[in-house]
């Protein structure tokens, strides 16, 4: 197998004229997400014509050009397991794909699995094996090997059958309209933002505090998200999640009572004014203010036997219609659905997925 690398504006030049004539683009990425919040792009892969292109962006001068050229005319993306990639494509160039096609959620529709890797499909799909022995390279390093090119090139290089594989059998099975739903449904969801002030209910441990220890909470996790996103690391590496309940249930005043906070020395030389900030600011908090306790699901009476009874809807539907159940209805669906219930069924806020679109048509609750 030959592949073109791509590492010079010369290069790359004809590259872009030949993508902006192709409505579709064959993709991957590699990347590096170690001690950074952002991924870091270390080499960009183009199935096109025929040919494998690797385009390394640590290099190219004129790299807005690239993102400019992809983005143009709303082209379909064509991925496997897209939401990473999604991510540094979003990071890299301020945008996302208008259309995208991941091959392993239509696999998914089609029987394969939840979740079937890229290997593990071409080997079904294609009878071709595909390598993965360069898994752990460092894709900010270089030079990077003749191994690491052609393995990168590898993941790319079967995209086109795949997709053409799999778009056949979508409309021969009636699941097109159902896939194209779920894809649209997954770049909205990456195009909501952030809500800071809800962060805190995703913490470890919320549901254990009292609305005045989770006005604290809330403080915290503002302050650690956007101190990652600024500093561009890993939310783990500003502030470990195991000690923001800890912290807002003993609501340290003082350098001296935050010192017997397990939390390393560096952290708290470099970012105790801070904590101690948040949680004065938590603390000052009206009660009117003051979140509302966390419920669980396992708090309501009738939790459990909901869950079974919707489960078993599921287990039937999903085999009736060759679905995975973690794709039809997934423990955190059902568990949105049986939450949106028990709250009165407020029709102001969005309707859970189990009801909504193609699952709808499929379960019928």
């Amino acid at each position: 197998m030959s592949y073109s690398y791509i590492d010079s504006d010369v290069l790359l030049k004809p590259l872009l004229a030949q993508i902006s004539l192709t409505p579709t683009l064959l993709l991957d990425t590699e990347f590096i997400r170690v001690s950074t919040y952002f991924p870091k792009l270390g080499l960009l892969q183009l199935h096109l014509n025929s040919v494998d292109y690797l385009i390394d962006p640590l290099v190219l001068n004129n790299i807005q050009s690239l993102w400019d050229t992809l983005f143009a005319d709303n082209k379909l993306f064509i991925f496997h397991s897209c939401k990473e990639d999604l991510d540094v494509l979003q990071t890299c160039s301020q945008k996302l794909p208008a259309k995208i096609f991941d091959t392993q959620v239509a696999a998914a529709f089609l029987g394969y699995g939840p979740s079937l890797g890229y290997a593990a499909l071409v080997e079904k799909i294609c009878a071709e094996t595909v390598s993965k022995d360069q898994t752990l390279t460092d894709w900010l390093a270089r030079p990077l090997t003749e191994a690491q090119k052609y393995y990168a090139a590898k993941d790319v290089s079967y995209l086109q059958p795949l997709y053409e594989h799999l778009t056949y059998h979508l409309d021969s099975t009636g699941k097109a309209e159902w896939f194209f739903e779920e894809m649209a449904s997954l770049l909205t969801a990456k195009q909501q933002s952030i809500v800071l002030d809800d962060l805190y209910r995703d913490i470890n441990g919320a549901w254990q505090l009292y609305p005045s220890e989770l006005a604290v909470l809330r403080e915290l996790a503002k302050w650690r998200y956007s101190s990652a996103i600024s500093e561009d690391r890993p939310q783990n590496f500003i502030l470990r999640e195991e000690f923001l309940a800890e912290l807002s249930r003993k609501r340290p005043q003082t350098e001296r009572e935050l010192a017997q906070i397990d939390i390393t020395p560096q952290q708290r030389n470099r970012y105790g004014a801070a904590i101690l900030q948040c949680i004065q600011t938590g603390m000052n908090q009206t009660t009117e203010n003051h979140p509302a306790r966390i419920k669980r699901m396992i708090d309501f009476p009738q939790y459990k036997q909901d869950f079974k009874q919707i489960k078993q809807v599921i287990d039937v539907a999903a085999e009736n219609n060759n679905l995975p159940v973690e794709l039809l209805g997934s423990r955190k669906l059902i568990n949105q659905y049986l939450l949106w219930c028990y709250e009165g069924k407020d029709m102001n806020v969005e309707k859970p997925k189990l009801i909504s679109g193609w699952r709808d048509t499929v379960l019928k609750l």
